[in-house]
């Protein structure tokens, strides 16, 4: 049970950071044509690359965690 929340509340976390950081750091007006119809596009096109990256950092440090985890285990 605290596992499985702790893995959503760390996906939200990183997919936030993301989406946060994609905004903030990327001009996105040099890489995209951005025009009145395309905004919503636009858009959505960042927050599924905010949701990639997100979960894929958090699976990495839970990956990492629960290797260092089971590490200590085994060396005991």
């Amino acid at each position: 049970m605290v596992k499985s929340l702790v893995t959503v509340c760390s996906h939200l976390l990183f997919i936030y950071l993301a989406h946060y950081l994609l905004l903030s750091v990327v001009d996105w007006s040099k890489l995209v044509k951005g025009t009145a119809e395309n905004q919503k596009k636009i858009q959505l096109f960042i927050v599924f690359v905010a949701i990639a990256l997100g979960y894929l950092v958090s699976a990495f440090f839970l990956d990492v965690l629960s290797i260092s985890r089971n590490l200590t285990e085994v060396l005991r």
